[in-house]
Order: structure tokens, then sequence, then C-alpha cells
């Protein structure tokens, strides 16, 4: 009787109960299985690493970046910010252009800039939402560019670098094929680091980040990587400058030209300088091979992941830092406006999203996208003041561009130093489907601002048709002062202009805990919001229900 009397007080059936305790019960498994699915992060940035790979069409032996492709999405029209190691790291290591982190050097550290002190670097990110962090290599610029200790706030873990860096990039060459045991390269050491990384951190959730410094200047490799390529090897497809080319965008490559072997050569400064048919085709060679030497790096260090499990749960993303020109246009080195410059490798592998397993993407995009949607995969709300998106969206539709994306990609370059020491100008560019559209203004370095009204010199070239196979190709001749697209160069300078006067909100006030602001930018839900919703909605019923949680 005593059970009888206890059942006639409970507000609904006893089995109406169970199932909805049940009910509940999947609800909270599925949003544990949510959180469970929160993924890891590998990141691989690769030196001056132009998209000129087998994934991209060409005959560069790159086979693991080539296998990668088959799991991963291709962005075959991916962008810098900015065509030099640091600024470009600072941009997307941040998510803020350029022109917001004011970072157009070597020498510049981001958080000495107004406003950044506090600012949130992606994998500070991830370890202020409670994942283990560590990176090796060249991820930041390293030295002063970085705080002097690779911004120490941002890991984990400590950070790596190779014990031979020094010894195999002080060289006065700008090349060599050396019998070094394999070992010894700072690039396989990065690797076998990284590696170790993942053996130590895969019981957790981790954001890994791997550096490889070539095919950075001075093209250093193991001799064995110089044998996949002939002696003979082709010329780019156009070495001329283009025509009618302003002076400011020309660069003198003197990067390249430090090296005594090119520094011999008595290379004048001036457009047309060209390089010797010989010594171009042996930069070439050496620069491919210093390539495929990196990729062998990211197959090991890819392999490791699969053989560790951690592949099906890992978003991976294999990215370059900015292009390079291999005497397309009759440039070298970076430093330019020009699509072998700014132009990138970009690869995204989100097991969630299958659509994007071997997809291209030819919708341009930004390299200060990759930050948001690395936030974004990994379900958290994306922080406001990030002023790349989320490419989700592109991931979960790779064949297809959502209607509110552009499609335009703009970078930058500064030009402060020598004939335009008392008179700075910034190339400002814009890369649209079919067009590329920049402008050269006068820049006050001091107040960090272009002056719009001193207007120094246009370019303009024709990218339609271009199926960025060859390199170069498109961007010939400078239209601009052509009166039949004087029509076309307004609309893209107001594009150009408005862009360039965008104002991020002030990452001064963001706070270090990495407390994110959500967003709707991106595509993915955030799961642990989603499942304290669950939680809340469970405790809600058994209140109503007047059901104890404990007995």
């Amino acid at each position: 009787m005593a059970s009888q009397a206890g059942t006639s007080k409970s507000a609904v059936p006893i089995m109406s109960q169970l199932a909805l305790i049940a009910t509940c019960a999947l609800l909270l498994a599925c949003s544990g299985a949510v959180l469970a699915a929160t993924p890891n992060v590998l990141l691989i940035v690769v030196d001056d690493l132009r998209p000129e790979l087998g994934a991209y069409g060409y005959n560069q032996s790159s086979p693991n970046i080539v296998d990668f492709a088959k799991t991963a999405a291709l962005f075959k029209g991916a962008y810098c910010q900015y065509s030099i190691c640091s600024p470009s790291r600072a941009s997307f290591l941040t998510g803020l252009r350029p022109e917001t982190t004011q970072v157009f050097d070597l020498q510049k550290y981001f958080r000495n800039t107004v406003g950044l002190q506090n600012t949130t670097t992606m994998p500070q990110f991830f370890k202020n939402m409670g994942y283990r962090v560590a990176g090796g290599g060249k991820i930041f610029h390293p030295g002063a560019a970085s705080g002097g200790d690779d911004d120490g706030v941002s890991w984990t873990e400590p950070y790596y670098h190779s014990p031979n860096e020094r010894m195999f990039s002080r060289n006065t060459q700008s090349w060599a094929a050396r019998s070094d045991p394999v070992t010894d390269f700072p690039d396989y050491q990065i690797a076998s680091n990284t590696i170790a990384q993942l053996q130590a951190l895969k019981g957790g959730k981790f954001f890994v980040a791997m550096g490889l410094h070539k095919p950075h200047l001075p093209f250093v490799f193991p001799r064995s990587y110089l044998d996949l390529y002939p002696v003979d090897v082709p010329l780019a497809n156009d070495t001329n400058p283009p025509t009618n080319l302003p002076g400011q965008a020309w660069s003198n490559y003197g990067e390249l030209k430090m090296y005594d072997d090119v520094k011999n050569l008595n290379l004048a400064n001036g457009q047309g300088d060209w390089m010797p048919v010989s010594k171009a085709k042996e930069l070439r060679r050496a620069y491919w091979a210093a390539t495929s030497f990196a990729d062998s790096q990211v197959g090991r260090v890819l392999a490791e992941l699969e053989t560790l499990g951690l592949a099906h749960n890992t978003t991976v993303v294999v990215m370059s830092d900015h292009g390079w020109h291999l005497g397309d246009m009759g440039e070298w080195s970076k430093m330019t406006t020009f699509e072998p410059a700014n132009r990138v490798v970009l690869l995204i592998r989100d097991p969630s999203r299958p659509a994007s397993a071997n997809a291209t993407v030819l919708t341009n995009v930004e390299l200060i996208d990759v930050y948001p949607t690395l936030v974004d995969a990994a379900a958290f709300p994306v922080p406001a003041y990030l002023e790349g998106k989320s490419l989700t969206p592109l991931l979960d539709s790779p064949h297809a561009r959502p209607a509110a994306w552009t499609g335009n990609a703009f970078s930058q370059v500064l030009r402060s130093m020598a004939a335009y020491r008392t008179n700075p100008q910034m190339g400002y560019t814009l890369r649209t489907a079919d067009w590329r559209y920049t402008e050269w203004v006068r820049y006050n370095t001091t107040s960090g601002r272009a002056d719009w009204d001193a207007l120094e010199a246009l370019e303009l070239y024709d990218h339609r048709g271009d199926a960025k196979n060859v390199f170069g190709y498109y961007e010939r001749a400078n239209q601009a002062t052509n009166p039949d697209y004087g029509n076309l160069r307004l609309s893209l300078s107001a594009m150009l202009r408005t862009q360039s006067a965008v104002q991020a909100v002030s990452p001064s006030s963001q706070s270090t805990s990495g407390a994110p602001v959500q967003t709707t930018s991106g595509g993915g839900v955030p799961r642990p919001a989603a499942a304290a919703a669950l939680v809340s909605c469970l405790l809600a019923v058994l209140a109503c229900l007047r059901i104890p949680l404990m007995s």
C-alpha cells in the first residue's frame, strides 16, 4: 500500500517519467559525443612555398602533399596579405590584416602595436580553450618579431628550434646539395619533434604547429633530392616584366642578391634585370629540390598522425606563408604585389566534412581566413574582432560559392627603402576572379595611414580565363591606362579603398582568457554551448517532474 500511495503522488505516470528520463539521457549522450568530437588541430606552415606542386597540376615531386590532397580541400585561389615572412605570419596568426598589425618588416613585434598588446593569437586561442599547444620550427617569425620567444604566451609546451638551424642557413651560396646525414637537417629535426609532440599529446586535445624552413633561401637539402630533377629544367613561362610597369611595382630581389654566387653576377637593379639562363635553371632546380625535401617532412608527420589513430579527429592545415618568384615576370624572391608572390598553398582536411575530401575550391580566399576556420571547425564561437571569414561554408560545399562570399583577396606591400625612404609608398592590391588591380599611394609610416589623395601609380591585369596553372602569364601587360577599362578601374578602386578603410574592432579589449564573442560568420555550431543548453534542458525537465537528482 505504501508503494501505491507513493505512486499516486507523482504528477506523471512512471512509464512517462522513464521515457522522459531516457530521452534526456540520450540528449546528454549526444551532447557528450559532440563535445568529444571537438577536433585536434595540426597546422603545417612551409616557408616560401609556391603552389607549384603535384596536387596543383605541376610536375614537381611532392607525393606526400599529393596524397594528402586526396583527403583534403585544395584552395586553388588562396592569397597571403603581405608577401614577406613576418608581416604575413603576424597577419594570419592574429587573424588581422597588416594594416591593423602594422607589421611591415622583419623586426616589429605585433604586440608592440597600440591596441594589440593583449591580442589573442591562433594557438593562444586554443590554449585558452583548454588545449595543449605545442610548436616547433618557424611559425611566428623568430627573433624580435615574435618577442624573442616565439610569442611565448601562445604555447603551453616548450617551443622547439632545431639546434642545427644556424649551421645549415649561414651559406655564402644561394643553394647547396649536401651529403650530411638526413637526420642532421633542421627540417628533419623539426618534423621529428612534431612527431614526438603528437605522441606525447595524443591522450587529450591538442593544437600542434610545425613550421618548415625550406624552400626558403638558402636552398639547402640532402643531395639525393637534386637527382629528382634534370639539369636542364624549364625556365619560367614568361621572364619579361609586364609592359607599362611603374617603378614602385618592381622588386630588386635583394634577398637573393646577397649570396655570393648571385652577387658576383653583378646584376643591375632595374626592370629587365634578367638572370642568366644557366643560373636561372640552376636556381629553379635547387628550389624544387628543397621543396621535395620539405614535402618528405610533411609526409613523415602526416603518416604518424595516421599511425597514432588521430587522423579521424584532427583538422589538418598545410599552407605556405606567401609565394615566391622563380624568374616569372623577370622577378625573383618575393615582396611584390604580383600573383607569384601572393598566391599560396592552402589545403584543409576537416574529417567532419566529407564533402571537402579531394575537392578543389576555386573561389579566392585569404590566409586571414585560416584562424576563424579552425575556430569554427572546432565548434567554438568565432571572435568578432577577427578580420577573416570562416571557410567552413566552402568546406561544406566546395564546388559552390556562398552568396555572401565576394571571392576577393586583398594584399599589400610597402616600399620604404632606397629611393622610397623619404617618400614611402604602399601598394594595395585587389585580386578578384577576373582582375588584379593595384594602387600605389603615399604612406605615413609614423601614423600608419595611407594618403589616398596622393596616388602615385596604378596597375590593372586581366585574369579572365586564368585557370591558375601558369605563373605570371596573365600579368604581362598593365592595362591601367587603357581607356576601354576606365569604368572597370573606377569600380575596382572603390572596392579596394572600401576594404582598406574598414577598421577592425579594437583588439585591445580582448581578454587573454580566450572567452570568444560568438558571431554568425562561420558555418559551424558551437558544440560546448549546445551541450550546456541540453544539460539545462534536462535539469528543467527533472524539476518539472519533481524527480530528485539523487535518492
